[in-house]
């Protein structure tokens, strides 16, 4: 899943060089944003209402954390783009979750 987003990029702005390099890094960050937000996602639902608000506040955090781990990778590529690549990247549509 992580790959799609990028991928799209890819295909859409055509980076080279030193803006693939970057993209690989926001790619690797994005996979190890993803991987500890499903390790912050239990298989169960605790049965206590303060075993629920527990659970929320660890997926919280871990999105935070997913948060500042991808932003400084997001900001490094988004920098390096001209500006007709800005154009193109501030047009991509998300991908809806299926």
């Amino acid at each position: 899943m992580a790959h799609l987003p990028i991928n799209r990029i890819a295909a859409s702005l055509h980076p080279a060089g030193k803006q693939k390099e970057a993209l690989d890094r926001l790619s690797d960050a994005t996979t190890k944003a993803i991987a500890d937000l499903q390790a912050a996602c239990p298989n169960d639902v605790p049965l206590t209402p303060v075993g629920r608000l527990e659970a929320m506040q660890h997926r919280l955090e871990a999105m935070q954390k997913a948060a500042k781990l991808i932003e400084p990778a997001l900001d490094e590529f988004y920098t390096m783009l001209s500006s007709e690549q800005k154009a193109r990247f501030n047009t991509l549509q998300r991908v809806a979750s299926p």
